[in-house]
């Protein structure tokens, strides 16, 4: 089966390793290898996965242009990557950096509330959602924390009603530790969905329940390399009690057709 891993992250070399040990410290869970291109590459290879969606972050405003260059690199560098860009909420211009995003041949944005230290309804992007739905251009949202409720699902589902064209991208099913909260309050929202980092909390029947409940056409498969490996994810997956044709939307097809709805045919 194709699988194509809606859910990476990678680092420049110099830093790839203390990057790597914070995730792992942040999420409590030990990545094997630092988060570089090559070791995506090897170790993606080996599970069988065909292309890559990178997720960049910008944990200050004065890193988004220098990471989104970075970003444009990898995406020219590598046929197999899918890059998306960064944003801030305190960015000046905010629609100005989403048109360098865009017009660079990145894929989308990346936005991680809880590493980036504002709400995922913070006042300040809303101009930014309302350009984006203009554009049609994609979103992808860190969603979800116990600890923390930047991204929580209420939130979320603030944007949701208030964007309703945003073409949007709930990463683990929408609310990463807090699942049955996201479950309740976006499984049935006209929105995308990722499953990373989430196999491995729910287990293979809530899992499939989830896919079920939210409905596979809306399910991107995603590993968030490097905090879990492509070929462990794919185990887990395909032990899921769904049918062949769920695992073939949510394995790839689901995220061909969404790619080429931005023209770009993966």
């Amino acid at each position: 089966m194709k699988f194509i891993d809606f859910h990476c992250h990678i680092y420049p070399y110099k830093i790839a390793k203390r990057a790597t040990e914070y995730l792992t410290s942040t999420f409590t869970v030990k990545a094997e290898w630092p988060a570089t291109s090559e070791n995506l590459l090897i170790f993606g290879q080996a599970a069988g996965i065909s292309k890559y969606v990178v997720l960049p972050v910008a944990q200050k405003v004065e890193q988004v242009r220098k990471i989104n260059d970075f970003a444009i690199n990898e995406n020219n560098s590598e046929e197999k990557f899918l890059c998306f860009g960064t944003l801030h909420a305190a960015l000046e211009n905010i629609c100005e950096e989403i048109d360098y995003i865009k017009n660079s041949g990145l894929h989308g944005i990346k936005i991680h509330p809880d590493q980036q230290g504002f709400s995922i309804d913070d006042p300040r992007l809303f101009p930014a959602y309302d350009y984006l739905s203009q554009l049609n251009f994609p979103v992808l949202f860190h969603c979800g924390d116990k600890k923390i409720l930047l991204s929580h699902p209420e939130r979320t589902k603030k944007v949701i009603k208030m964007f309703p064209k945003l073409n949007m991208i709930c990463a683990h099913f929408g609310g990463w530790e807090i699942f049955d909260t996201a479950h309740e309050l976006l499984a049935k929202e006209d929105v995308h969905f990722d499953m990373s980092s989430a196999m491995p909390y729910l287990g293979p029947e809530k899992t499939a329940q989830f896919i079920k409940d939210y409905g596979a056409e809306k399910i991107f498969f995603g590993t968030d390399f490097p905090l879990w490996g492509q070929e462990n994810e794919i185990r887990r997956f395909m032990e899921l009690n769904i049918s062949d044709r769920e695992k073939e939307m949510i394995a790839h097809e689901n995220a061909e057709i969404f790619f080429k709805e931005q023209g770009l045919e993966i």
